[in-house]
C-alpha cells in the first residue's frame, strides 16, 4: 500500500500535479476494496439463508473494512509525507 501511494505521489509531482494528499489516502486505503469483495465472494460460500445472518455478516465486514480503509490509508499518507520530506530535503541542501 505504501509502496504504490509514493510510486503515485512521485508521478504526480512529475507531472507538478502537487495535490497528492487525498490522493495518497485514497490510494492507500483502497486494499479495503479488495477485502470487501473477497468477503462478498466468501459469504457466497456460506450457504446461509437467515437474514439476521446476513445483516451481522456484512455490518461487521463493513466495519472490518473501513478500519482496514483508515489504517492502510494513514500509512500511504505517512509514507508519501515522508517520500516528499525527503526528496525536497535533498533539494533545499543542494542550494
Amino acid at each position: 500500500c505504501v509502496e504504490i501511494s509514493i510510486l503515485h505521489t512521485y508521478l504526480q509531482l512529475c507531472d507538478e500535479n502537487h495535490h497528492w494528499w487525498w490522493s495518497s489516502f485514497f490510494i492507500g486505503g483502497s486494499t479495503s476494496i479488495w477485502f470487501f469483495l473477497y468477503s462478498i465472494f466468501y459469504f457466497q460460500k456460506l450457504h446461509i439463508s437467515v437474514f439476521a445472518t446476513y445483516i451481522l455478516y456484512f455490518g461487521y465486514t463493513f466495519l472490518a473494512s473501513l478500519s482496514i480503509f483508515l489504517f492502510t490509508g494513514a500509512a500511504g499518507f505517512f509514507g508519501s509525507l515522508w517520500f516528499n520530506k525527503k526528496i525536497y530535503g535533498s533539494i533545499k541542501q543542494m542550494v
